[in-house]
């Protein structure tokens, strides 16, 4: 039997556990299992989950690192109908949420979940297909047709696919920590301070990343661009 509180597997017979003394029960399956190296499990870092007790796990590990938002959105979000997991295989999960802070903020929102990598690279992509557009269009069609309509497919294309990214990134954070930190206390620190939200990073991050695009249209756009 295990231990629920320090992870102690004991005897079916046992009344207290040998590790810990802790009076023993069939508790594990009416309560959450506590964030221990015992329950972090190999599947846990390795994102195969499958039976009730790797549910919890996920649950227990997504929760530590998204914050509160967690349980009133995001698990709603990620698994409606699903049981939850850190296997990001789209068919355990559900891809038809649609994130409305990701529509309206765009990197914003991103560098506010502390998506710093993924804000940089998106915010690159579009600036290049920006950029490339103005010399394949033209100074008149692209004014007609290509900035406004490409923003718009950006804005919805984010609100779309914004959940799963950092579904994404939390697994991918979550696997990291949990591959190199054993000590429960230290692995719950780890996932704050990697998780979360970051008010500075929404602000001053975006700015820089915002601010590296302009420059780069800058040195790159046609001259009819400033010309205007």
């Amino acid at each position: 039997m295990l231990c629920t509180n320090c992870g102690q597997e004991n005897s079916r017979e046992a009344v207290f556990c040998s590790n810990c003394k802790q009076r023993l029960g069939n508790t594990h399956a009416q309560t959450p299992p506590p964030l221990t190296p015992v329950n972090i499990s190999k599947e846990a870092q390795s994102g195969q989950y499958g039976s009730n007790s790797d549910s919890d796990n996920a649950d227990t590990l997504l929760a530590a690192f998204v914050g509160e938002k967690y349980d009133s959105y995001y698990r709603e979000k990620w698994f409606k109908n699903h049981i939850p997991t850190l296997d990001k295989d789209v068919t355990k999960m559900n891809m038809r949420s649609f994130n409305i802070a990701g529509l309206f903020l765009g990197v914003s929102w991103l560098c506010y979940r502390k998506m710093y990598i993924a804000a940089a690279l998106i915010m690159f992509a579009i600036t290049v297909i920006d950029l490339v557009m103005m010399y394949v269009l033209g100074m008149e069609r692209y004014n007609v047709l290509g900035q406004s309509t490409f923003m718009v497919v950006w804005i919805v294309m984010t609100g779309i696919l914004g959940n799963y990214l950092y579904f994404d990134h939390s697994v991918r954070q979550i696997q990291k920590i949990t591959s190199v930190t054993l000590d429960p206390n230290a692995m719950r620190e780890q996932l704050a301070k990697k998780g979360g939200t970051s008010w500075a990073g929404a602000i001053g991050v975006s700015i820089v990343i915002i601010a590296l695009s302009i420059l780069m249209t800058y040195f790159f756009a046609p001259e009819w661009y400033w010309l205007e």
